[in-house]
């Protein structure tokens, strides 16, 4: 039988780590063919900053021409919906009887393996290649394909011996996005690098992306909230004469953490090495705008530093705040779908807004230390500050 190995992913963009895992399963393997195979819809992925699909098969392409082995497939392309390995698999065989595949997967895909879709169907239908990994990375991936062989004792599984490579596709979005894709040229095929630039692909994030994948993230109430203080900000700015977008953009992000409990934003904060105080430590929820602007900028690429700062500071505001910072503080106060009672009442401070911003977000602050005293709940330190600044000036 012919000995095909599939090597598939989001390929967004296809690397030389990718290409370098698929010649040493090859050669290691005596494979004659490495079909590189971009999925559709990956069911265990974002698809934020997810290129389109004619870019990700065109960019395999011009990788493939690295190996007359190599050969680029559509087939998952092709499908409707989202597309499991198992289900690939099963209609490869029965169109290529002829073959024997060997699908080949990266050492951390091969650590969740059992946790797959159908892992016993892969096995049935095709041998498993994992990437190995040097260092203690090794242990871990030969102790996963030990626990594979173990569950699936007729299953063929082999291991495939190679260097780590020092980069990973969305290290490669994130230099693009931040205008530094030259750094990384060196690890991409020359032509892929060059399709990239062309074709101006990463070079923005986009509200609509942003939303898209905070209506997949966030909780649908959340959700709709985000929306809400996304287009209260950029009403704000428009009628300050300020950035739409960026307005946008920070309202969609503000709660961009809020998917997490307190217990997680205070964990996530500790393994981020993000600064946490004692009032934040015992009110985890206050970690939410913290950890948002870490999102913001390392997972969705944010570089505006007045974006991020719009992020940080939305729940407690702070000293001398920006105009963006003010703007997003008060949209997340005032936005419609809020409806608490307060003195003065939301109604009030929103006619305000639009003519004084400075002042509605001082009757904000005041509302909130208000209530918070009122319930003897602990107020965060900046918050005081901040309320103790606006004072001066109103009173």
């Amino acid at each position: 039988m012919k000995k095909i190995g599939i090597l598939g992913g989001t390929f967004n963009p296809i690397h030389n780590g990718h290409l370098a895992l698929a010649t040493a399963a090859a050669k290691q393997y005596d494979l004659e063919e490495v079909w590189l195979m971009p999925s559709k819809l990956p069911p265990h992925k974002s698809h934020f900053a997810m290129l389109p699909e004619q870019h990700r098969l065109a960019m395999a392409g011009l990788a493939a021409k690295a190996d007359k082995r190599f050969v680029v497939s559509d087939f998952e392309l092709l499908r409707e919906g989202l597309t499991y390995t198992a289900d690939t698999l099963e209609l490869l065989t029965k169109e290529y009887p002829d073959c024997r595949f060997y699908f080949i997967i990266g050492g951390d895909s091969l650590v969740s393996f059992l946790n797959w879709r159908q892992p016993g169907k892969i096995l049935e239908l095709a041998a498993l290649l994992g990437a190995g990994r040097a260092g203690i990375e090794a242990e871990r991936t030969a102790e996963a394909a030990a626990a594979i062989q173990k569950a699936f004792p007729q299953a063929e599984i082999g291991t495939v011996e190679l260097s780590d490579y020092p980069i990973s596709s969305n290290e490669i979005r994130e230099a693009f996005y931040t205008g530094t894709g030259e750094r990384v040229r060196v690890f991409l095929p020359e032509e892929v690098y060059r399709y990239i630039k062309e074709n101006k692909l990463f070079s923005k994030v986009t509200f609509a992306e942003l939303d898209a994948e905070m209506r997949r993230i966030l909780p649908r109430r959340r959700y709709l909230h985000s929306v809400a203080v996304a287009h209260l900000s950029a009403a704000y700015a428009a009628s300050l004469g300020l950035n739409t977008e960026k307005a946008l953009i920070a309202g969609i992000l503000h709660d961009c953490a809020k998917a997490h409990t307190d217990e997680e934003l205070l964990l996530e904060c500790d393994r981020l090495s993000i600064p946490v105080t004692e009032v934040e430590r015992r009110n985890g929820f206050l970690l939410h705008a913290k950890l948002g602007a870490y999102y913001a900028k390392n997972n969705y690429f944010i570089t505006d530093e007045e974006i991020i700062s719009a992020i940080r500071y939305h729940t407690t505001g702070r000293p001398g705040m920006t105009e963006y910072e003010k703007i997003v503080f008060l949209a997340d106060y005032l936005e419609p779908f809020r409806t608490q009672s307060t003195t003065p009442v939301l109604n009030e401070i929103r006619k305000t807004a639009f003519a004084d911003l400075d002042n509605a977000v001082y009757y904000a602050l005041a509302n909130t230390v208000n209530y918070l005293t009122k319930a003897g709940r602990e107020i965060d330190k900046i918050t005081v500050e901040t309320y103790n600044e606006y004072k001066q000036s109103y009173e």
